[in-house]
């Protein structure tokens, strides 16, 4: 077990320091499947072409379930064959494919329309081969009149889950971008847990929802949310607004720098997780803004649920320690990613929890040199330890004698292994109205283990 060695025992609120690299503390990944991630099932019109073997492809419908099934799945393969590599027709393939896509094809509520743009990504195949799908994308889309984008997204180069999450931001910008006049009442939020909602009546059990609503009265709207739950129309409205508040700017270099320009205020605000960094994210846009958005917060009837919420969690977590996972997360979510992956800290905190870090890292003299930089600027002072691979978490667990995790999904069995109740990661929602809910999961998930261990105390 090892100490970052620093004052402050929370997510601080200034910007991270030089020493801090965006996703140094979480798992590379291939950059096609992340690029493809984010993009795939979005609202709009934007088709996705593989540019690769059909298995490169296979992960997609695993991953939305829900909408692969449905006749909007944006998600295309070029299929490539053991035959196009051997007689070298895997950009004919290509051409085939992207007039098949370009097509007109049914829409609800009942309309036959071309896509409004395509994105072709490249994969290790068609890298290795030299196969160039620049051509093939020029002149099908000369001669379909569809914008065709072709991104060189090989895996053959790992990069950073944060890298990838910036190059689809700044592809979609660059590409489909409606650039004007920065609007003052519009607010972008560039990172946040922006899940979409299947019926309209829900957004206001959504963070987006509670925040369009804080902002409401004070005139006072958002604009476009990105990438979680983004449409094709977000992408394009983003160069739009006034304010952006991003969840972490180091995760979002190039993307700001193409949304800079006089007019515009980039505002960078932790994920509200916690009852004070909620309260910190509103009144950071209000003296932003110049709005006062004490009426809207007042409508909202949350706050006070929230406090009575902590209370009670205090009252049953307070000591009890918890095992917060981070270095095991995949999806290439900026929630998730953002400060490191301990963005929920805060809350953890406010909820009386003992916190030690859990990081999926090999135990080397460099690895501990480049936590306790990244946990250094972010202002964060907790002891952590080290787990090299899933399948050795288990040892860990007992050894930290944790009563509670938070760690990734699918390390959910090794935690069941030791008896350890576990709140998934990345399942939390930000905002005052997700504290109550927060409180109830870990109430639910714990409850029997710690009523059965500490009744006496009750």
């Amino acid at each position: 077990m090892s100490s970052a060695n620093n004052n402050d025992s929370a997510a601080g609120d200034k910007p991270a320091g030089q020493d801090r690299v965006a996703g140094d503390l979480a798992q590379h990944g291939c950059s096609m499947t992340g690029f493809v991630f984010q993009l795939a099932g979005m609202p709009g019109r934007l088709s996705i072409v593989i540019f690769g073997e059909r298995d490169c492809a296979n992960a997609m419908p695993r991953l939305r379930a829900k909408t692969a099934s449905d006749p909007e799945w944006n998600v295309f393969s070029a299929h490539i064959s053991e035959s196009d590599v051997v007689a070298g027709t895997a950009e004919k393939t290509l051409e085939e494919c992207l007039r098949a896509v370009a097509a007109p094809r049914w829409v609800p509520p009942g309309e036959f329309l071309p896509p409004e743009g395509i994105i072709v990504v490249s994969t290790c195949l068609s890298e290795m081969i030299g196969a160039d799908p620049k051509p093939v994308c020029e002149l099908v889309e000369r001669e379909t009149g569809v914008k065709i984008v072709p991104v060189a997204t090989s895996g053959l180069k790992l990069r950073t889950q944060p890298e990838v999450a910036d190059w689809v931001a700044k592809t979609m910008i660059t590409e489909f971008g409606k650039f004007s006049e920065p609007d003052q009442d519009a607010i972008n939020l560039i990172g946040y847990s922006t899940d979409p909602v299947e019926n309209p009546q829900d957004l206001h059990r959504t963070f987006q929802g509670e925040v369009s609503q804080a902002l409401k009265p004070a005139g006072l709207r958002v604009n476009a949310q990105a990438p979680i739950g983004a449409s094709l129309d977000d992408w394009r409205n983003l160069p739009t607004a006034g304010l952006s508040v991003v969840i972490d700017q180091v995760m979002y270099d190039n993307l700001l720098q193409l949304l800079e320009r006089p007019g515009h205020i980039v505002l960078e605000l932790p994920q509200p997780y916690g009852l004070a960094k909620t309260d910190a994210f509103y009144q950071a846009i209000a003296k932003a803004t110049g709005r006062p958005l004490e009426e809207g917060l007042a409508q909202l009837d949350a706050r006070q649920a929230a406090v009575e919420a902590l209370a009670r969690a205090k009252s049953k977590f307070t000591g009890k320690r918890l095992a917060y996972g981070i270095g095991s997360h995949h999806n290439f979510r900026p929630d998730d990613l953002a400060s490191e992956g301990l963005g929920a800290l805060p809350l953890m905190l406010e909820m009386g929890f003992e916190v030690e870090i859990v990081i999926q890292e090999r135990d080397r003299p460099d690895v501990h040199d480049r936590i306790k930089r990244n946990l250094a600027a972010l202002n964060i002072d907790l002891p952590y330890r080290l787990f090299y691979e899933p399948a050795v978490l288990a040892p860990v667990l007992l050894e930290g004698k944790f009563d509670v995790g938070y760690l990734s999904d699918f390390l959910m069995g090794q935690a069941t292994s030791v008896h350890l109740p576990t709140v998934p990661l990345g399942r939390l929602l930000p905002g005052y109205r997700g504290i109550p809910r927060a409180v109830s999961k870990f109430e639910n998930i714990a409850g029997s283990i710690f009523e059965g261990r500490y009744k006496k105390y009750l």
